[in-house]
């Protein structure tokens, strides 16, 4: 198994606005798992590539928006750690980007 960690940082525009009105959310290989903007969340995953989703729902709505994508490829007992940053605007795709990671050249 290897893991895989992702943190949510919103864009210095919008963060006040998407961190009282907005959830963040991430994919899975079509799994949906619910976020946190204030700790990073780590999942065990087998080895192999794996795609990945982040956005954002406002609250009460279904509607995923800054839908950014990526696939990462993850060797056993390897951990992998992303960053998905939104751009200053709501409509603009979130980054999935690849943190410096111990056991990954970069």
């Amino acid at each position: 198994m290897g893991t895989i960690e992702i943190e949510f940082a919103p864009h210095w525009v919008n963060a006040a606005l998407v961190r009282a009105l907005a959830r963040p959310f991430i994919t899975i290989d079509g799994v949906e798992h619910r976020q946190s903007w204030t700790a990073s969340s780590t999942y065990a995953l087998e080895p192999g590539s794996h795609d990945l989703t982040a956005f954002i729902r406002y609250r009460g709505t279904r509607a995923a928006l800054g839908t950014g994508r990526r696939t990462v490829s993850i060797d056993a007992g390897e951990h992998v750690s992303l960053r998905a940053r939104n751009g200053w605007a709501n409509h603009m795709p979130f980054e999935l980007e690849l943190r410096l990671t111990p056991t990954r050249d970069v």
